[in-house]
């Protein structure tokens, strides 16, 4: 959806925008192609910072890069010395990269150690493989339940427990041939592994905490007009990029189980929702990748 995600930024000659989820850098690549503008690019994992070297190579000096957090958009905008931009793009969820390395423990698909710690998790001891085998039924039944939305998560979870008793968990094939015991792919429109993958992935990275502070953070550091441009692919995160717009536009949140409870107040509005509906990636382009036939755009502005 990169060419949707350029038209609602609609970057300016002289501005300064954010990519926050860099990966391969190609939202980055393309906004500095339409415009003379500049970037920052962001992304929690160290390996994107092979693709920024060729960005920066290609140009120069409109382009800065950053490893970390979008939730520390004020640090690194801070470090850059700058204070406001003119706008901001977040594709959330892991990457194509990420998936294809069967090491990183991402994909049902490639056979590999239950990691899926992105970037400074990498440090941490928390990884897949520990929930699997180390957190309780019910803990397991609640992370599969609320993060993947799964309808069979006490099956799994029971499977699960009943698995590791024989023998450990460690591998990626290993917990999805016990979900699929429960959800054989043959009855499914998506593959059985899938909810339970992304449960564990968004757990284990907080992605839903990571996306709300970001999306806090980038509404201080927009300038008037600017532009905040999000992709999701995940029902739990298009509800808070959703209920952040509505929020922060006058409209009252939805009773969202997953966030925090808050207090609206009548505070002027700040954002002005530019896109009414989701826009949804084109047929051709879902040809062409999968991923993106549950991708959602919601776009809003500054005021």
């Amino acid at each position: 959806m990169c060419s949707e995600v350029i038209n609602f930024l609609n970057p300016q000659k002289g501005g300064i925008y954010v990519d926050a989820t860099f990966g391969q850098g190609g939202y980055s690549r393309n906004i500095l192609l339409k415009s003379d503008c500049k970037i920052i690019g962001i992304d929690r994992d160290k390996e994107s910072e092979q693709f920024a070297l060729s960005i920066k190579k290609a140009f120069n000096n409109r382009f800065f890069y950053k490893t970390g957090r979008f939730s520390n958009l004020d640090k690194i905008l801070n470090f850059f010395q700058i204070k406001k931009i003119n706008g901001i793009v977040f594709d959330l969820g892991v990457s194509n990269t990420q998936i294809d390395q069967a090491k990183r423990g991402f994909s049902f698909k490639k056979d590999g150690p239950l990691d899926m710690r992105m970037g400074s998790e990498i440090n941490s001891e928390l990884t897949a493989e520990v929930i699997v085998n180390e957190f309780s039924e019910e803990d397991l039944n609640n992370i599969f339940f609320n993060l993947g939305e799964e309808r069979n998560a006490s099956i799994i979870s029971n499977q699960i427990i009943k698995s590791r008793k024989l023998e450990r968990i460690k591998t990626t094939s290993q917990l999805s041939k016990i979900i699929n015991k429960v959800n054989p792919n043959k009855h499914l429109r998506i593959d059985g592994s899938t909810k339970v993958f992304q449960a564990l992935r968004i757990f284990i990275n907080k992605e839903l905490e990571e996306l709300k502070t970001g999306l806090e953070k980038s509404l201080l550091s927009l300038k008037k007009k600017s532009k905040i441009v999000v992709v999701s692919f995940h029902s739990l995160e298009d509800r808070i990029v959703k209920n952040f717009f509505r929020d922060n536009s006058g409209y009252f949140s939805e009773n969202y189980k997953h966030l925090p409870q808050k207090n609206i107040s009548n505070n002027k509005p700040q954002l002005k929702i530019i896109t009414k509906k989701i826009i949804k990636a084109s047929f051709a382009e879902t040809k062409m990748n999968s991923r993106a036939r549950s991708a959602k755009l919601r776009a809003a502005e500054k005021l």
